[in-house]
């Protein structure tokens, strides 16, 4: 079976370079006979949006990719609705940030923040069997996924399939955190999200990825491409090849390869562009794989095995000078592995009033699950990820 990721050059993102980039890949779906039938039907574009963060910080998908997007799937008869939910900033405030909610009022199309929840049944998921997720991604009558190609700290990479856990409201997502804190639960969790929602295509924002400290405090990275493709796992594949990882140790991926459902051999990957050796991008800041934040839980006594852990898997460091004490790591910490107590010197950024000034951020260590949620949310890059030795 032939799964086909057809991939444009895109050298920015001028209006015009994007909408023909986009249109592009999206005809090639149609001419393959890939591109799903959507006249007269809702459809659920899912941009991802981390936080509210300015589009040249490369945090979320860009607005013009979004733009694009939206014209492409109305030109062609859907009923076109945006969706996300950020871990910690509201919806629309972070939308409006992001330049993402100015697009959909431009273009005449609803904004859904994912504040109402439904429960979808998933009878086929290996460790998740019903999801409580955004009431617009469970009444979609198609769910495209809209990524930014980025490194991540648990999962190395994310793409279209990881763009998807937004559809979880807010803090809901911390609990998936605490409930499945080792990579390869957590990516089969990913997996399972992916069997409920049905995602019908996806359409990748690579014209400028994030590279380093993903997914939220990397460098932007030029990479000038867009990937579109009715199999969201072929689409991740692809473009975790492209930034150099064997996408073999990515644990989603590697999950959901698995599973069949999707892609379920290399070998059937096809690219409808330019080849691969042209693509690859061999010096990419990438995550480093290490082995899983849940190492020796079975077979070490729980002081040994925190001993160990501490001392082999990264964790979380604050970087007093740095930090706002905005608290917003504290409020996401799915482990409430996160406090703040007394500050033990005066160390902070210039202009931080005495009060914050006079606390700090404090880790539980034996707590953390090493889900790097703090990270991902830090405005300030305040936290290094590291190993004890």
């Amino acid at each position: 079976m032939q799964a086909l990721v057809h991939i444009r050059r895109c050298a920015s993102y001028e209006e015009a370079s994007v909408a023909d980039a986009v249109a592009s890949a999206i005809a090639g779906a149609e001419a393959a006979g890939t591109f799903p039938e959507v006249a007269g039907r809702t459809v659920l574009l899912k941009p991802n949006m981390l936080s509210a963060a300015e589009p040249e910080r490369s945090v979320s998908t860009h607005p013009e990719v979004l733009r694009a997007a939206i014209r492409e799937f109305r030109k062609r008869g859907a009923e076109v609705a945006v969706g996300e939910s950020p871990a910690v900033h509201g919806s629309v405030f972070a939308a409006r940030k992001c330049g993402l909610l100015a697009v959909a009022e431009a273009e005449g199309v609803r904004w859904a923040d994912f504040s109402a929840t439904a429960v979808v049944e998933n009878p086929g998921g290996r460790l998740v069997k019903r999801f409580e997720i955004a009431s617009e991604a469970a009444s979609a009558d198609l769910v495209v996924s809209l990524p930014k190609l980025k490194t991540h700290q648990l999962m190395y990479y994310t793409g279209a399939m990881k763009n998807l856990f937004g559809t979880i409201s807010g803090l809901q997502k911390a609990a998936f955190h605490f409930r499945f804190p080792e990579r390869r639960d957590f990516g089969a969790m990913l997996t399972d999200l992916c069997l409920a929602l049905k995602p019908s295509f996806s359409l990748m924002d690579a014209v400028v990825a994030m590279e380093g400290h993903g997914p939220g405090n990397g460098e932007s990275r030029q990479v000038g491409l867009i990937l579109a493709s009715a199999d969201i796992l072929a689409l991740d594949w692809a473009a975790a090849s492209i930034i150099g990882y064997d996408p073999a140790d990515v644990p989603n991926l590697a999950d959901a390869l698995s599973r069949g459902v999707w892609m379920s051999d290399p070998s059937e990957l096809t690219i409808d562009g330019p080849p691969m050796d042209e693509l690859r991008i061999h010096d990419f800041k990438r995550i480093k794989e290490v082995g899983d934040n849940g190492f020796g839980r079975m077979i070490l006594p729980p002081s040994l095995y925190n001993l160990v852990r501490n001392a082999t898997v990264p964790r979380p460091f604050f970087r007093d000078r740095r930090c706002l004490r905005c608290g917003e790591c504290v409020a996401i910490c799915p482990a409430k592995a996160l406090s703040f107590s007394p500050a033990r010197r005066a160390a902070s950024p210039a202009g931080l009033d005495k009060t914050k000034a006079a606390k700090r951020v404090e880790v539980d260590y034996d707590a953390c699950i090493r889900c790097y949620c703090c990270d991902e949310v830090c405005p300030a890059k305040a936290i290094d990820l590291r190993r004890f030795f």
